[in-house]
């Protein structure tokens, strides 16, 4: 077949139809010729092969059904056998057998569990809602009998940057291509600058010159996030433990654990109640040697009598609504100038999870964070939930985060791998303390602690009368 010549084929779309990378990641604008590239690519993956199975994965139905099919039955004509109903194109090979092209939009992939591919077609990757989830757990599988290739392409999207996050994580078997707008010479000129004159800069950068914008208010730098799980910290004879328990209409508790500023383990239990929780916490504790001073639950909630348990006397209780700690050092004040012996601490943030949340974006964007984990799903998830916090300060001298339930509903499920993470700054926050302001945030912490117990017994005896 003479794809790798096709006339119709610009020299941008040449480079990868020639490239023999096993997987191509195809960054590329608006018109710059990307379904015509796929067409002439499925076709030549099924038709070189008998009885292949070639797919095409697109984010909806709707997509893959007005765009590709149709232009892939004009394009095979009568050659091949279309099914309507279930959008599979069977075509003839040059050996005389034949092979199939599966057409199927991203919410119907586990359609595709347990089905070997020869030939993976992904379009918009950026569009497709916990990409490498599917791919590691339903795709990337599909490729080993058959020792199969994939391409990625889109154009990029700042919420949702996968090809981003491709073109970092690929090995020796990838390699990454870039085309813009303007390399289609089949697009005139001057409806390009008319883009360039009505678009804002981002718009135009992102859509027609397929470059990365990043996403504006962000506290997480995208490039910082994928980072994460390759960075290296030095590494202290502190540990520390960090749970995230579960609440309402959820069933999953997080327990994180750290050496220094570096998360070794990470543990996610299924319908653990308080008990549980209590008995697991002293079993970690002692397997890995963390004082009980080490270790912080969100006491909120369920997590109230988990902290409150005499069996785990010296826990912290981490509360999002706390009062902030005054860290910051008074430049107005100076210390030995008829104020007091040291400078004046205070605070700009809203509560003690703004400025816990601020503090571990600043350190990740730093690369002082580092997580060592292999799991797709948890490294996914993550990502997902960090890059979803923005600067929500409204204006009135407090910084402020995105709320929990934002991000809950942008991402369809609880932030709760990124709130575990978040409560290591405590002990970030309390190094920056004076002694004496340490015992005075000590004694208001076990005063609102000894007030919120009192309450909740109160709220028992009236219940049971």
């Amino acid at each position: 077949m003479d794809n790798l010549n096709n006339p119709k084929l610009h020299p941008k779309q040449g480079e990868v139809v020639r490239s023999v990378a096993r997987f191509k990641i195809i960054r590329a604008g608006r018109r710059s010729g990307k379904t015509l590239l796929k067409i002439e690519i499925l076709l030549f993956k099924a038709v070189t092969g008998k009885d292949r199975n070639v797919f095409f994965i697109c984010p909806t139905q709707k997509q893959a059904r007005s765009i590709i099919w149709e232009a892939l039955k004009t394009r095979v004509g009568k050659i091949g056998e279309p099914n309507e109903s279930r959008l599979e194109m069977r075509v003839p090979t040059t050996d005389g057998g034949h092979s199939i092209i599966f057409i199927a939009g991203w919410e119907n992939r586990e359609n595709f569990r347990g089905m070997k591919a020869d030939h993976i077609e992904f379009d918009e990757v950026d569009t497709c809602k916990d990409f490498f989830i599917g791919w590691q757990e339903i795709f990337r599988p599909a490729l080993i009998d058959t020792g199969g290739t994939a391409n990625f392409s889109g154009t990029p999207k700042k919420e949702n940057p996968n090809l981003r996050r491709l073109e970092k994580e690929g090995d020796s078997e990838w390699e990454a291509f870039h085309f813009t707008t303007l390399d289609n010479p089949f697009v005139p000129k001057s409806e390009i600058e008319k883009a360039r004159q009505e678009l804002d800069a981002n718009t135009f950068k992102q859509e027609i010159l397929a470059e990365y914008v990043e996403n504006e208010g962000a506290l997480f730098k995208y490039s910082a996030l994928l980072d994460l799980f390759s960075n290296t910290v030095p590494k202290s004879n502190e540990k520390y433990l960090t749970i995230d328990i579960a609440g309402e209409g959820s069933d999953k508790t997080v327990f994180v654990f750290w050496n220094g500023l570096e998360t070794y383990r990470i543990d996610i239990y299924e319908k653990l109640r308080t008990d549980g929780i209590i008995n697991q916490i002293r079993e970690s504790a002692a397997q890995e040697k963390i004082p009980y001073s080490h270790i912080a639950v969100d006491g909120i909630g369920e997590g109230s009598g988990v902290a409150s348990s005499s069996l785990l006397d010296g826990i912290i209780s981490f509360k999002s609504s706390y009062q902030p700690f005054k860290t910051d050092v008074s430049i107005v004040q100076l210390p030995n100038v008829g104020y007091t012996k040291e400078a004046p601490r205070f605070t700009e943030y809203k509560n003690l999870r703004s400025q816990c949340v601020f503090t571990f974006a600043g350190l990740v964007n730093e690369h002082k964070i580092a997580i060592k984990n292999e799991d797709q799903k948890i490294k996914s998830y993550i990502i997902e939930e960090l890059s979803n916090y923005q600067d929500a300060s409204i204006g009135d001298g407090k910084r402020a985060v995105t709320q929990t339930e934002d991000i809950k509903a942008a991402i369809g499920r609880s932030p709760d791998l990124a709130s575990s993470l978040f409560m290591r700054m405590y002990w970030v926050l309390m190094e920056k303390l004076s002694p004496y302001q340490s015992e005075q945030q000590a004694m208001i912490s076990d005063l609102i602690n000894e007030q919120f117990i009192a309450t909740q017994e109160k709220q028992h005896l009236n219940s049971s009368r």
